[in-house]
Formats: C-alpha cells, sequence, structure tokens
C-alpha cells in the first residue's frame, strides 16, 4: 500500500514539474538592441518589434513602416500589441515595425541635450536599422508627456527625420513655455506635407507648472486655425475625460486610425467590388505622399474569405493584386 501511495506521489510530483515548465514558456514581445553611440557617449538599450509577417516563410519579403517610440521602458508592450491588434484582420492601420528608445535620463535626451539625442536618431540609430532590418523611408515618431515635448522639438528643429509626428499631453509649458516658443518661432514655415496629430487630456491643475498645459494646447490650436504652418497638417483631439496616464493609449488608437484611415474596407465593399482595396490604397498613398500596398496576408485572407462565401469571381480579382513573387531576404 505504502508502494502504492509513493509512486502515486512520484508521479503528481512529476506532473506538477511538467506543468510548470510548461507554464514558463517565455512570450517573446521582440528583441533588445545594444548600440554604442559616439554622438551620445554611451551605450543605448533599443527594443524591437517585428510583425508577425515579418519572418512568415510563406510571404514573400516586404518592407514596413517604421514607428519610433519615446519611453519605451514605460510604453514598449502595450504599444506593440495595440498596434499588432489594429492590423489584424480587417485592419486600421498597416503593419509595423516598432523601435522603442529607452532614456534613462529624459530630460537629457528630450530637452537639454535634444540636439544630441536627434543627431544620435539620424546618424547612428536610424541608418542601423535600415542596414538591419527591412524598414521603409516612411517613418512615424509617437511621444507621451515630456516625450511629446521631444516629438514637438524634433518636428521643428529636425522635420525630415519623420513624416508624422504624434504627441500626447505634450509638455509645452515645460521650462517657462518653451514648446509653445519653439512653434511661435515657425510661422510661416514650410513643412513640405508633415502631419502633426495631438491628443491632450483633461485640465490639470497642479502647483509645478502644469496649470498652463490648457493654456499652451488652447495657443496651438489658434495658431493652426489661423494657418500660421504651411504645408503641415494639423489634428488635435481632446480627451477630458482621461488623465495624464491614460490619454496616450486612447490616442493612439484614434490618432493612427485617423492616419490610416483609408485601409479600413468593409467587406461588404469588398464583395460588391474588390476594386475597391486598390482605389483606396492609391488615395493613401496620394494623402500621405508615399507608396503604400495592401499586405499579402490581407489580401490572401480577403480571397479565401470570398471564396468561401461563393464569390469566387471577386476572390479571383483580390488574388490579382497579390505581389509577383521575388527573391527572399534573410532580414
Amino acid at each position: 500500500m505504502h508502494w502504492i501511495i509513493r509512486q502515486l506521489t512520484l508521479l503528481l510530483a512529476l506532473c506538477i514539474l511538467r506543468t510548470i515548465a510548461v507554464a514558463q514558456t517565455p512570450i517573446v514581445l521582440g528583441e533588445r538592441l545594444s548600440l554604442v553611440s559616439q554622438r551620445l557617449g554611451e551605450t543605448r538599450s533599443i527594443d524591437i518589434y517585428l510583425p508577425p509577417s515579418y519572418h512568415d516563410p510563406s510571404l514573400q519579403p516586404q518592407v514596413y513602416p517604421v514607428v519610433y517610440l519615446l519611453d519605451a521602458g514605460a510604453d514598449f508592450r502595450y504599444f506593440t500589441m495595440l498596434m499588432e491588434k489594429l492590423a489584424q484582420g480587417i485592419p486600421s492601420v498597416p503593419e509595423f515595425i516598432v523601435v522603442g528608445i529607452e532614456s534613462s535620463e529624459r530630460e537629457r535626451d528630450f530637452v537639454t541635450g535634444s540636439k544630441a539625442f536627434w543627431g544620435f536618431v539620424a546618424d547612428e540609430l536610424t541608418p542601423q536599422l535600415q542596414s538591419k532590418y527591412r524598414c521603409s523611408d516612411y517613418r512615424i515618431l509617437v511621444g507621451h508627456s515630456l516625450g511629446g515635448l521631444a516629438v514637438i522639438t524634433a518636428l521643428c528643429e529636425r522635420p525630415e527625420l519623420f513624416r508624422a509626428y504624434i504627441a500626447h499631453d505634450p509638455s509645452l509649458w515645460w521650462g517657462n513655455n518653451a514648446g509653445l516658443r519653439l512653434l511661435e518661432a515657425q510661422r510661416q514655415r514650410d513643412f513640405g506635407g508633415r502631419i502633426l496629430y495631438l491628443s491632450y487630456s483633461g485640465q490639470k491643475e497642479r502647483d509645478n507648472g502644469r496649470q498652463r498645459h490648457q493654456q499652451t494646447i488652447s495657443a496651438l490650436q489658434r495658431m493652426s486655425a489661423e494657418g500660421a504652418f504651411r504645408q503641415l497638417e494639423t489634428y488635435i483631439a481632446h480627451y477630458p475625460e482621461e488623465n495624464h496616464g491614460s490619454v496616450q493609449v486612447r490616442g493612439n488608437i484614434d490618432l493612427m486610425r485617423r492616419l490610416f484611415a483609408e485601409l479600413f474596407i468593409d467587406r461588404r465593399e469588398i464583395e460588391l467590388r474588390p476594386s475597391v482595396i486598390t482605389e483606396r490604397y492609391e488615395a493613401l498613398s496620394r494623402r500621405l505622399h508615399y507608396p503604400f500596398a495592401p499586405a499579402e496576408g490581407y489580401l490572401r485572407s480577403t480571397a479565401r474569405w470570398l471564396e468561401a462565401t461563393g464569390k469566387r469571381q471577386q476572390a479571383e480579382e483580390v488574388r490579382a493584386l497579390l505581389p509577383a513573387p521575388s527573391g527572399r531576404s534573410s532580414r
């Protein structure tokens, strides 16, 4: 009897250990690079997210637009999963490569040492990324709070680095309204078709300078309404029910979907007229002044759905949009 109990105990222990081993299988969200920077005089950690299709051997290699995300230590995990979800099924956004930049000293990177920081991004980080990954030239910069101020600084001082600039609750009031003064100095500047999207939360009344938050945003709204900036599409979204910590989540969903508004195509439209896919992507390309094409995975899944619903002719029209076979890339 004791022998049976010992055997059962051993078997139970083995089952528990096996369950623990299975439960400890890691979920990998990306990879981390260590980049030695001559401009900054230090080694910087860079987090990289590659979309699910990146290493899919059944698909033709493609290049991906790139989002540069500031404050990656706090925001990389939620942002990458949010963008992945928005790109699934009937996509609201394209698949992105996400580059998360971590900052141990935010004021140095975003304010006092911003010229060196953006020199690092332009001259060291971006070339390294382009050589290692399949990156397109369509780059988006996203930042929140002091990182939002950094987005405004980059737009004003290095507008060639990115096509779209997204700032959430930017600290325009920082340093005696330094961000607002920087924008005021750009009146009548030609931004060459760049995009500035901004979100802000409910009014803040504190003693650390944030009582000026609402006033600086309102001043930017007035400048934009007056046409102070040439060839700069500006859109400002107010979320009074959100706070400083939550506004970026809401803002990233809404502003990214707005940036790529043409991508969301109801399947009923495709069912009636498959050419709507080409029309919408061409419209997006014209508006953003950059060529965008439907992803192979999206076209294949749409064609399978059409065929499953008995729309074989429409399925063939969608398959005709698939990219021609090309050489595979290991990057």
